[in-house]
């Protein structure tokens, strides 16, 4: 993984419209373009601000909107209470970002197509591919998709279960009691259940159960 100050210097030389704030933090601010996916046609200039926060690149940078294109500013088009844009609910997030990321991956593939939805919808009125919801609802969504069920009670129990199990063997009994061996019942989604972290999953079931 390349450093920060490496990282900061390539987006800096990509996209010169974007310029490198004095300050304690990293802020960069400027014109962003939302483009083709092959970057041939542009869409659109949206002014933003982009603040690259502590547990970079292991998490998103925290992007404003600045030049009001974007409104309502609330959860109807993806901004959150704090004005910042809601790029993916924290379980995606922590999927994509578990092994590190950069800015410059993280401009093209989440900022941009994130834009290129907002330009469509502004246009059209809706947005025209599916989108999570919002916030916490957002976030069971994710786990409707890994469980194949929307059972939010049944959920809880699984994921619960997966935090408490003990370190078994792939041929070992499954913990949960199920007659099967491991590696063929809890053994083949508990990996996709923990690929974002056993913390940050421990405090993401703890935010579920209280929303239940």
């Amino acid at each position: 993984m390349i450093g920060i100050a490496r990282d900061i210097e390539n987006v800096l030389t990509r996209y010169p419209t974007l310029k490198r704030m004095p300050g304690k933090y990293i802020v960069l601010e400027g014109v962003f373009t939302a483009h083709s996916e092959d970057g041939t046609i542009a869409i659109d200039d949206y002014d933003v601000r982009i603040t690259i926060m502590s547990d970079y690149p292991y998490s998103f940078p925290k992007v404003e909107e600045t030049g009001n294109k974007i409104l309502p500013k609330n959860a109807t088009r993806h901004i959150n209470s704090d004005g910042t844009l809601c790029l993916g609910n924290p379980v995606d997030e922590a999927r994509v970002c578990r092994n590190g990321i950069t800015l410059a991956w993280f401009l093209e593939n989440v900022l941009n197509p994130h834009l290129c939805r907002e330009y469509v919808r502004d246009k059209k009125g809706s947005y025209i591919t599916g989108e999570r919801s919002h916030g916490m609802e957002g976030i069971w969504e994710s786990y409707f998709d890994v469980f194949d069920t929307k059972d939010k009670e049944h959920i809880l129990r699984e994921i619960g279960m997966i935090l408490s199990s003990p370190d078994i063997g792939r041929n070992d009994p499954c913990y949960c009691h199920s007659g099967r061996k491991y590696k063929i019942c809890h053994g083949k989604i508990e990996p996709k259940v923990l690929d974002i972290g056993r913390n940050k999953l421990e405090a993401i079931y703890h935010q579920l159960k209280r929303s239940a």
